[in-house]
């Protein structure tokens, strides 16, 4: 008789810790928690040319910086490979920093 009685406690002491469970979750949940902060959508602060026409028109830019001309069959790339292009001539047209570019005294000897 005493075994069903504290199987019958066991039951009722679980039953009110889900339900303390739930209040407490409920409870942080109304209270708003943590402000969730954003970041800038874009690292550098532009957006990348996303329609095809876009990306042709930057990539014919960035080529010329280089005084580079598109390459033959460049119509038949996909807007995604246009876009990978377009990003490596970037990368390829920007400065190079050098140790001296960094810090003009980093390459005298003591």
């Amino acid at each position: 008789m005493v075994g069903k009685g504290l199987g019958a406690a066991v039951a009722v002491v679980s039953f009110c810790a889900v339900i303390a469970g739930a209040f407490f979750a409920g409870a942080a949940w109304q209270s708003g928690g943590a402000k969730v902060t954003q970041s800038p959508r874009y690292a550098s602060g532009q957006p990348v040319t996303m329609t095809r026409g876009e990306l042709v028109e930057a990539w014919t830019a960035e080529l010329k910086k280089a005084g580079k001309a598109k390459p033959e069959g460049w119509e038949i790339l996909t807007t995604e490979e246009l876009r990978g292009r377009y990003l490596d001539q970037v990368h390829e047209n920007a400065p190079h920093p050098t140790g001296r570019n960094i810090d003009p005294g980093m390459d005298r000897k003591p």
